[in-house]
């Protein structure tokens, strides 16, 4: 009777540790899939985070310029955005560069400049003849081109960053699922409120 008791002791302790081993092999292959629905709330998070923040600072970029006459003076536009065209500071004071701000997305954080590869265009007068810069007759708009950078600093790369990828592996015989860097591009409109020569 002392011997069965220990043989079922012994095969107690046995099926435990393949049930263990079992349970370690089963999170083994569940890693790859639990990183990569971690990283994947990462990277869309943080899209939304910036989309947001870009298209705030457009809605009140356009709000500002639909009421400030000359905008076809460069200085002026580069006034009410905060920056020049290619995205140096030049008013910290303004709207666009208080919003971007707010979401630390300039060089030194809530001030500086943006980002290389970023873009502020007021339209129609900082128009390259694309068709994401066609706005209609009588209205004005502020867009903003942001370079998105999932792992690393968007203002050591800037737009050499493009294409780049954060990869993620899906496990054996899978390919990795990659996180791609791009620029991000915002656009508001608004009715003009006073009186723009358009050159």
């Amino acid at each position: 009777m002392a011997q069965s008791l220990k043989q079922k002791q012994k095969q107690k302790a046995s099926e435990s540790r393949k049930r263990h081993g079992q349970s370690m092999v089963e999170f083994a292959f569940a890693i790859p899939f639990l990183l990569l629905i971690i990283v994947t709330i990462m990277y869309f998070g943080r899209v939304f985070y910036i989309k947001q923040t870009v298209a705030m600072a457009c809605q009140e970029g356009a709000r500002i310029a639909s009421r400030t006459p000359d905008l076809s003076d460069a200085q002026v536009r580069a006034s009410v955005t905060g920056f020049t065209a290619s995205g140096d500071s030049v008013n910290s004071t303004s709207v666009v560069a208080q919003q971007l701000g707010s979401g630390r997305l300039l060089s030194q954080g809530s001030t500086g400049s943006l980002p290389p590869g970023a873009k502020v265009k007021v339209l129609p007068f900082d128009s390259d003849g694309t068709i994401e810069d066609e706005i209609a007759p009588g209205t004005v708009a502020v867009r903003i081109e942001y370079p998105f950078v999932f792992t690393g600093n968007a203002f050591t790369g800037g737009a050499s960053n493009f294409g780049n990828s954060f990869g993620v592996y899906t496990g054996v015989g899978g390919s990795p699922i990659s996180f791609l860097d791009f620029s991000i591009s915002e656009r508001a409109v608004a009715l003009t409120e006073v009186y723009q020569k358009i050159q």
